[in-house]
């Protein structure tokens, strides 16, 4: 084993986060190195590889030079927003060229891209840059210092050593890196798997997204770029197992009761339904953002429900946090030392709990099944499609742009 090669920064997990930051830091003239355990997949095949990006997302991405490379591989537009809950005539409209209140008229909303295109052109750019990278690596053990990491990484040559002033866990919901620094979770489990698949429908989707809130779990329909629906559906584990074994005709008749008559007269007959996935969907948020010489970004940091298709989005806002913190001469002098640290991690728990707050009334509020409760759902969605503020708190939480203003400070 010879001797530890140094960087400012390694970053545990090239994923989207863990790539973006990467380069971000990158720009910021650190030595960084990113660890992979495996060469990432550019399929666009798979189901549960569809991320929703509000416009905030896309403002970050265009800053890298990422967004013409997303575009060119196929993006869904979220350009309208129907929330609907079967059974219940009232309904909330959102369009992006509304604007409400002190928010400004938009183009799109958001935006749905399938993971292995947002990938293909970030590790273009990330195998172009001074970035190094240790695919497939995995990381084996680390030790914290006073003023430094030390890191031992496995790869088909071998162990190497590395050292760094800051370590950074991109590595997903399940951390290696968060549970070796002893950084406890809160949270729970929903009891409630995520079923994705993509469908083809009558009338295509004409950029509009559905949310339909069902006592058993939300469905949302999310546009993708060539015409399809993309779907989350929650529900309990038995019923996810049903779905799964069914045949496609089987599923789409269930589907179309589930998504509603209203919804249905929107979108049409559904024709064709792709392969089908599930996930478990749980609320996991770390009790501390960092440790001694680590900080933790995206879901090493907080997963919750998809029910608001934020979880990139907030992870995108980690890597923004984290460069404003790492962007001066202090930093620079020690991006690990406790006033960085204690500065980002304070940064991301107020956006974090504020987003799942959000997310955690939105579940209990459309899953609540006391009696009386379908009768309140349906005035509350009424007001809400006459009360410019509400509509407002909803259009902020779609497109990011009330986050992007704490972020960067440039827009509102």
């Amino acid at each position: 084993m010879g001797k530890a090669e140094h960087f400012d920064i390694v970053i545990v997990g090239g994923g989207a986060v863990g790539a973006t930051l990467a380069l971000e830091l990158e720009h910021l003239a650190y030595s960084v190195a990113v660890i992979e355990h495996a060469e990432p997949s550019f399929s666009s095949s798979n189901p549960e590889r569809v991320i929703a990006l509000n416009y905030g997302s896309r403002c970050h991405l265009e800053r890298l030079g990422l967004w013409q490379g997303v575009e060119e591989g196929g993006v869904g537009n979220i350009r309208h927003i129907i929330v609907t809950e079967p059974g219940n005539r009232g309904r909330v409209d959102i369009d992006a060229s509304d604007g409400r209140n002190d928010m400004p008229a938009m183009e799109e909303l958001g935006y749905v891209v399938e993971m292995g295109l947002l990938l293909k052109p970030l590790y273009e750019k990330l195998r172009a840059s001074s970035v190094t990278l240790f695919s497939p690596a995995s990381l084996s053990e680390f030790t914290q210092h006073s003023e430094r990491v030390e890191i031992t990484l496995s790869t088909g040559e071998g162990e190497h050593q590395l050292t760094a002033a800051l370590m950074v866990a991109a590595d997903g919901t399940h951390s290696q890196i968060r549970r070796m620094a002893g950084i406890g979770l809160f949270g729970w489990d929903y009891n409630r798997f995520g079923l994705v698949a993509s469908v083809s429908c009558e009338k295509g989707h004409r950029d509009f997204a559905h949310e339909c809130f069902r006592n058993s779990g939300p469905l949302a329909l999310l546009p993708l770029a060539d015409g399809r629906f993309s779907i989350v559906w929650a529900m309990a584990p038995a019923e996810a197992t049903q779905l799964l074994a069914m045949s496609d005709e089987a599923f789409i008749s269930t589907l179309q009761r589930a998504v509603g008559e209203n919804t249905m007269a929107e979108i049409g007959a559904i024709t064709a339904v792709s392969k089908r996935a599930s996930y478990p969907l749980e609320l996991s948020i770390a009790k501390q953002f960092t440790a001694p010489r680590i900080a933790l970004v995206g879901n090493a940091a907080h997963t919750i429900h998809p029910v608001a298709g934020q979880g990139m989005n907030l992870g995108f806002r980690d890597v923004q946090d984290m460069v404003t913190m790492l962007d001066g001469e202090l930093a620079h002098s020690d991006p690990g030392q406790p006033i960085i640290l204690q500065g980002y991690a304070e940064k991301r728990r107020a956006d974090v709990m504020a987003v799942a707050g959000f997310t955690e009334s939105m579940t209990h509020t459309f899953g609540s099944t006391i009696p009386g409760a379908k009768l309140l759902r349906g005035l509350a969605l009424e007001k809400m499609a006459f009360t410019p503020s509400l509509q407002g708190l909803l259009l902020r939480q779609a497109s990011g742009i009330g986050q992007m203003q704490a972020v960067t400070g440039e827009l509102l």
